[in-house]
């Protein structure tokens, strides 16, 4: 991630932070930022120690003032920009946040999208960058897709539809379709459905999708794409390939491989 970059992580637990924690505060340690943790429901001693688990220095960064672990509920906007504005005084190239979003749940969604519409004006002028955490279990689907949303992908690749912190999907041309990448549950199988659906409607032929970066598939994603070969139509077909071997096996083993309009390219 680079300066003025505004990402997310959904997670359902601690396991799932670590891939996209633990490089994002390690890295700007490593290098030439300063981090500030934000929490709200995890106390920061806990959160202490998760760093610590992960490798962090957490007491050699603390001590030099390059980790900061406060509560988020103390910050608005405004307060991150002061402290992206000192970062950059210290000599810092940019500061680095990151803070667990579970207050939406009190405050409300209409309180949140303010907040992290705030903060894309500070990650806007290059002097921070940061990842949003968003707990699964806490938000439904629906909200959680409208709030992942909100964090902007890399506005330069125009064949990325959806990225969060464990989906990404984009466009490919040869063969026309999608390529998706990542875990797909029930809280991203609307997502995936509607993806499927968008590219449906912009490929003429048969509609390929490359899952081979998939590392996580519950019924509820395979169901979108049986339900999206369902619907394609015109004697078109929803080919899946390349396709991890896992995949395949769960849509054996549940049966779908005959599924209309389904085809599973080896």
């Amino acid at each position: 991630m680079q300066p003025g970059d505004h990402r997310s992580v959904a997670y359902s637990d601690e396991a799932e932070l670590e891939p996209v924690l633990a490089p994002f505060i390690g890295e700007g340690l490593a290098g030439a930022d300063k981090v500030l943790y934000l929490t709200d429901v995890t106390h920061p001693a806990v959160v202490t120690g998760l760093l610590r688990g992960w490798g962090v220095d957490t007491a050699g960064a603390a001590r030099s003032g390059r980790l900061e672990i406060r509560r988020l509920e103390e910050f608005t906007p405004a307060d991150v920009a002061v402290q992206a504005d000192r970062a950059l005084s210290e000599g810092y190239r940019a500061l680095r946040v990151t803070g667990e979003m579970s207050w939406a749940v009190r405050a409300g969604h209409k309180r949140l999208a303010e907040f992290e519409n705030g903060l894309q004006k500070v990650f806007d002028t290059g002097a921070a960058l940061g990842v949003c955490q968003f707990d699964k279990r806490l938000f439904a689907p629906g909200v959680l897709a409208d709030l992942l949303r909100l964090h902007r992908p890399d506005d330069h690749d125009h064949d990325l539809m959806l990225e969060t912190g464990l989906l990404r999907i984009r466009r490919t041309f040869e063969p026309a379709g999608i390529r998706v990448e990542g875990e797909i549950d029930a809280t991203s199988s609307a997502e995936l459905a509607r993806r499927l659906f968008e590219a449906g409607q912009t490929v003429s032929g048969d509609l390929h999708v490359d899952l081979q970066g998939v590392t996580f598939i519950d019924l509820a994603g395979l169901r979108a794409l049986v339900e999206a070969a369902k619907h394609l139509g015109d004697q078109r077909e929803l080919v899946l390939g390349p396709i991890p071997d896992h995949v395949g096996q769960l849509v054996r083993l549940i049966g779908w491989h005959t599924s209309p309009g389904l085809r599973i390219d080896e």
